[in-house]
């Protein structure tokens, strides 16, 4: 198989800043002189049949160090506007050479434009989870130059404690290095990696080397803060060099690392690249072959999943349609529709997150632009806004449009995040055609929405759907299109449930809502109470039924006339926490069928929770506030004579906080006031320990902290 090489790093040119724009964003090519008939296709959708819920990482995207344009005031709000969910730095090869303290890139001292503080305020603009990639490669010689000196582990530990002990910004995933095995170990060598001796396969610094470090790496960084999840590097199954060895490696890349890692691995750090360039054989970039690739992804996870079973996450942290040297179609509408496909593919496998490459990355003149490919850009771009950089180097000169204009990529995001939300349910659909790509997922309002990609750059096909376990609403369906050139997203009302007319290179999102003639589920049973403590009640009922399959139930508390879901299990038990002790609560239950319609509700139940826990609380609160944006951290202490067996602390805030996201507790906010649950792992805690956790948020007009905060119904001092 070819060796990839992809150069991450942007082409600095010398150029007047003020250079006119000398190309304009990849558009479709000569119109047809007769539009022809549409081809027939038909869609099934399975509703019951469900693939993955969409998880709260789904949509991610790459920031880097080298990217001055990162800290534009309308970088946060175009990043909001595609629901991004995670944001990866320092980028790519540049990983392994970053010194975070310093700023600067090890190998050549060049002081980098964006500093981990400009990354950390984006995330709270924003509301993404951050991702950090540690410094393997060149850690250690980072590390050395601190006073004292210290190895690369301790300088990424050091990383982790500024970042969530210090100043509390709640990184949870971390990585250790960028894609090592591109450091000489078979043949390709990108990746700078010092553990390597010189020379072509070096023996001392292959998979192995890679894992040992990594246990060191992980160590360090989780003693620091244990709630961290720290990913490892793996080969994409089936693409280089996945299955090979060399001298220094007798068992392949995945095998070798997973065998000394074991249960130590948080995540499984995978890139997928499906295309070559041009220069490399077999040839390169081809629309077919790119809008085709995802039928690659099942395949790839199947193999994951045999190495590291079922429980271990699978992040894609970088994609994109080729490997290096990008051109035209990386700024065309082929490559926004391959984003969706790409995307939709991992996702509907069953990973956790999918990180595109990247927001700004800069203009390539010298990758493939020929006229077998589709649109008329002359240049290529890995990132979806434009930098306004130029480029000369193929003798004319040529820029790109002013900073921070989509590129088609770009608009294809935002598409993805109109499709899926976290929460939703990705369900099963068939196409009669290949070149016809279908998605579908359920929304939690009983809604069903379905996107067609239409891959054929010349025929429109007007496509039948037909469901199962939905029935949809006759009323014509909001529809949301992506068409070329790719520099906007259209919404209008058309066609009908039952059938859509997409034309060529187009993705489509219909948004179907339930019918009302649905037979709804039978009602469940009045719950009854099996266990009942000063901050919980564990409920159970006598379950529905219903035609097309029951999803779950809907418990609610009741008060007077109004109603709130409190828990939403699949099955016919629950459990509501984060009650107040020696408090009356009135509780039913509503069943869900697989189309989202909820049967009538059950009989009332009335339970008074348990008296307050004994013993007494100490609470202490800190913030890291900037304009804006805040984290706080908070730190519970049983000053009692008993432990806790579990806790929930409240509080109500001095100002308008509002909580985005939260770590080592499940938070939830109503108004001012606050309630934080324990996770699996930490709700223990016996008498003279302490628990903490923390939490991400935005504010207006007041950060003011909170006075007062209870655990478990108790008031607490400090």
């Amino acid at each position: 198989m070819p060796i990839p090489h992809r150069d991450h790093r942007r082409r600095w040119m010398t150029l007047p800043a003020t250079a006119l724009l000398a190309t304009a964003l990849a558009t479709g090519g000569p119109a047809a002189a007769v539009t022809p008939a549409a081809t027939a296709a038909s869609v099934s959708v399975n509703a019951n049949s469900a693939l993955a819920t969409v998880p709260a990482t789904a949509i991610g995207i790459n920031g880097s160090v080298y990217d001055a344009a990162l800290t534009d005031a309308a970088v946060p709000g175009l990043l909001k506007s595609v629901g991004t969910n995670v944001i990866r730095f320092p980028g790519g090869t540049s990983s392994d050479t970053y010194d975070w303290r310093a700023n600067t890139d090890v190998t050549s001292g060049q002081r980098q434009a964006v500093d981990f503080d400009h990354y950390a305020t984006l995330l709270g603009q924003t509301g993404a989870q951050g991702m950090i990639t540690v410094n393997y490669g060149t850690g250690d010689a980072a590390g050395a130059a601190q006073n004292p000196p210290e190895t690369g582990a301790q300088l990424a530990a050091d990383w982790v404690r500024y970042a969530n002990v210090t100043h509390h910004y709640g990184i949870k995933y971390w990585e250790i290095g960028n894609e090592i095995y591109g450091n000489g170990t078979y043949g390709g060598s990108w990746e700078p990696d010092r553990h390597c001796a010189a020379g072509s396969n070096p023996a001392n610094c292959g998979p192995a080397v890679y894992a040992q470090n990594a246990k060191a790496y992980i160590s360090a960084m989780k003693a620091v803060d244990p709630s961290i999840v720290v990913g490892v590097v793996l080969t994409a199954p089936g693409n280089w060099p996945d299955g090979l060895t060399s001298a220094g490696s007798p068992q392949p890349w995945n095998q070798t690392v997973l065998s000394t890692l074991g249960d130590q691995l948080g995540f499984a750090d995978v890139h997928w690249y499906p295309q070559n360039p041009s220069s490399v054989t077999p040839p390169g970039p081809t629309d077919a072959g790119l809008l085709s690739s995802d039928a690659q992804i099942p395949g790839m996870v199947s193999s994951l999943r045999s190495l590291i079973g079922n429980a271990v996450p699978i992040m894609i942290t970088e994609t994109n349609s080729v490997s290096s040297n990008p051109g035209k179609q990386t700024v065309g509408i082929v490559n926004a529709l391959h984003l969706e496909q790409d995307y939709l593919g991992w996702l509907g496998a069953g990973v956790a997150n999918v990180d595109w490459w990247q927001i700004h990355n800069g203009i390539v003149t010298t990758g493939d632009n020929g006229p077998s490919l589709y649109g008329t850009a002359n240049y290529g771009d890995y990132g979806v806004l434009s930098d306004a950089s130029c480029d000369a180097s193929t003798g004319t000169r040529l820029c790109e449009p002013a900073v921070d204009t989509p590129f088609p990529a770009y608009y294809g995001l935002q598409l993805l995040g109109q499709f899926i939300h976290p929460g939703d349910t990705l369900v099963s659909t068939s196409s009669s055609s290949s070149l016809v790509r279908s998605f579908a997922v359920k929304k939690a309002d009983g809604s069903l929405k379905v996107m067609l990609v239409n891959g054929d750059p010349s025929t429109s096909y007007t496509v039948s759907l037909a469901y199962n376990g939905f029935t949809p609403s006759g009323a014509t369906p909001t529809v949301a299109t992506l068409a070329p050139p790719g520099t906007g997203i259209t919404t209008t009302t058309a066609g009908s449930a039952a059938s859509q007319t997409i034309a060529p290179y187009t993705a489509t999102v219909i948004t179907l809502q339930p019918g009302t003639t649905h037979t709804p589920p039978s009602t469940p049973g009045t719950p009854t109470a099996t266990a009942v403590t000063s901050n919980s009640v564990s409920l159970n009922w006598t379950p529905s039924s219903s035609s097309s399959g029951i999803a779950g139930y809907d418990v609610v508390q009741v008060n007077g006339t109004a109603e709130t879901v409190v828990a939403s299990p699949a099955t016919n038990a629950a459990t509501v926490s984060g009650l107040t002790p020696a408090t009356a609560y009135t509780f039913a239950v509503y069943a869900k069928d697989t189309a989202g319609t909820r049967s009538a509700r059950s009989g009332t139940l009335a339970v008074t929770t348990g008296p307050p826990a004994s013993g007494g609380c100490k609470a202490t609160y800190q913030a890291n506030t900037w304009p804006g944006g805040f984290t706080g951290n908070v730190t519970i202490t049983n000053t009692g004579a008993t432990p806790w067996p579990g806790w929930t602390v409240t509080f109500t805030f001095g100002g308008d906080q509002k909580v985005t996201n939260a770590w080592n507790a499940t938070v939830t906010q109503s108004g001012a006031k606050v309630t934080a649950i324990n996770a699996g792992y930490n709700g223990s805690v016996p008498a003279g320990a302490s628990a903490s956790f923390g939490f991400q948020g935005v504010w207006s007009n007041s950060s003011a902290a909170p006075t007062a905060f209870s655990v478990n119904g108790t008031a607490c001092t400090g």
